[in-house]
């Protein structure tokens, strides 16, 4: 169709240009009364429109609402001046880009290899060298040591080497603090041996639940079991401060949250009353279930069911098992 206005054919152009013509020819105008001038639909319109401002082409006229038309020329200069700053800007954060990352491999790096490099990891077996690796790294700690350990207590030979280091670790100087699991103050060697410990200068806390075994040493030393599950299996030494900080924490967390140890303490003071699950475990132990078949039945670790007993022990100031049992069914408690 040829608009009898202007003498083109709409057909023979796009909306846009239509549009840009009409502005040249006629001047200002408003956007819809220049569009509906042409006969154009107002999705032609829109498409038109869009692509004058894309263009730059566009500029406000005088009237209220009004669009006048921009130069070619004019247009195209200010698009290559829009992006010749942009290229400026992209450049600009390049160069930051840049700098920033070699700021990170110069300088930051490096640094954490350096820590990594401090890092150190030593599985230890336990048999005799084992044994001894063990002590040598106790014998290296100068100035603190502090220890976790759920229970039980291992042999009554081992306990009175420990006490010898401990002691050897008193007289030169280190802090020794120490926490045990409340199922380990459940019977006479027990407590003596918590008893003597204090007695030789450590500080002795008991807490209801402690993790896992674990020794760590002047805040760079820590020695922990490589399964917490197999107290028999080997034992992992971790050297570095930045990695060791983090059981260093742990420590500190289970530090606050237990109670020094007093032995004269009454049972209620030291252990609380039997918990629903101690009961349970109780019934479990008196119909004759091992320690496997209540730890499926209370959907919980061997570990765990080994802490209890020694905590109902404790509750109920028996000697074994048996005498647990004897003790349980005359209080009711069965």
């Amino acid at each position: 169709m040829t608009h009898p206005a202007h003498g083109y054919r709409l057909s023979d152009t796009s909306p846009g240009v239509a549009l840009y013509q009409s502005l040249r020819l006629n001047g200002p105008a408003v956007p819809a009364k220049a569009a509906a001038s042409l006969g154009l639909t107002d999705e032609e319109a829109a498409e038109g429109w869009e692509e004058l401002r894309e263009l730059g082409l566009l500029r406000p006229g005088e009237q209220p609402e009004a669009v006048a038309p921009v130069e070619p020329d004019t247009a195209l200069i200010k698009l290559l001046t829009r992006q010749r700053d942009e290229l400026r800007d992209q450049h600009s954060r390049l160069s930051s880009v840049i700098s920033a990352a070699e700021n990170l491999v110069d300088k930051y790096r490096p640094a954490v290899m350096r820590d990594a490099s401090e890092i150190e990891i030593e599985v230890v077996t336990r048999d005799a060298r084992g044994a001894q690796f063990v002590r040598d790294f106790l014998a290296g700690i100068m100035t603190t040591v502090g220890s976790i350990h759920p229970g039980p207590l291992p042999s009554s030979e081992v306990l009175v080497s420990s006490l010898t280091t401990d002691a050897a670790m008193i007289a030169r100087g280190v802090q020794v603090r120490s926490i045990y699991g409340q199922s380990v103050n459940s019977g006479p060697r027990q407590r003596k041996y918590l008893s003597d410990l204090a007695g030789l200068g450590a500080q002795v806390r008991l807490a209801q639940q402690v993790p896992f075994d674990l020794v760590v040493g002047d805040d760079h030393s820590a020695l922990i079991a490589a399964d917490p599950e197999n107290l028999d299996g080997p034992a992992v030494i971790v050297r570095g401060p930045s990695l060791v900080r983090s059981y260093l924490a742990l420590f500190e967390d289970c530090w606050l949250r237990a109670v020094p140890y007093d032995p004269h303490a009454t049972r209620a003071e030291t252990g609380g009353e039997l918990t629903e699950q101690h009961r349970t475990t109780l019934r479990l132990l008196a119909n004759g279930l091992t320690d496997e078949r209540i730890a499926r039945k209370l959907g919980v670790s061997l570990r765990t069911v080994s802490r209890l007993v020694s905590e109902i022990m404790r509750y109920l100031n028996a000697e074994s098992r048996f005498q647990a049992g004897v003790m349980a069914a005359s209080q009711g408690l069965l």
